[in-house]
């Protein structure tokens, strides 16, 4: 079972891998004078994945970050079964962990966010 694929592609499976659902809330919402929530929801169930991911090789770390490139893609990810979702990548990190003789060991992190 793969946890993430992009684009159809299989990417390697995360160190860590964290899935949360939030609610969009249209610009009516707020508080009245007295506290009271107004609340005017218009999406349930919008996805956000954090995928870290430690040891890469070169070519793994590039193939992360070239296939989270685009504005957006098409991402099939693991949450209890297998959901698809047009995503973007939010924050995108690659720490450089180890270089000798021509190789070099990379972190990587990632946010995913829900159109």
């Amino acid at each position: 079972m793969d946890i993430l694929k992009i684009g159809g592609v299989a990417l390697p499976a995360p160190h860590e891998y964290k899935v949360s659902l939030s609610d969009l809330d249209s610009a009516d919402t707020g508080r009245t004078e007295n506290g009271v929530l107004v609340r005017a929801r218009v999406r349930g169930g919008v996805a956000k994945i954090e995928a870290r991911w430690q040891a890469l090789s070169t070519a793994d770390c590039a193939a992360i970050l070239n296939a989270t490139a685009p504005e957006q893609f098409t991402v099939e990810y693991f949450f209890g079964q297998t959901r698809t979702a047009q995503m973007y990548a939010g924050t995108r990190t690659a720490n450089l962990r180890a270089a000798r003789e021509g190789r070099a060991v990379w972190e990587v992190s990632l946010d995913l966010v829900e159109f």
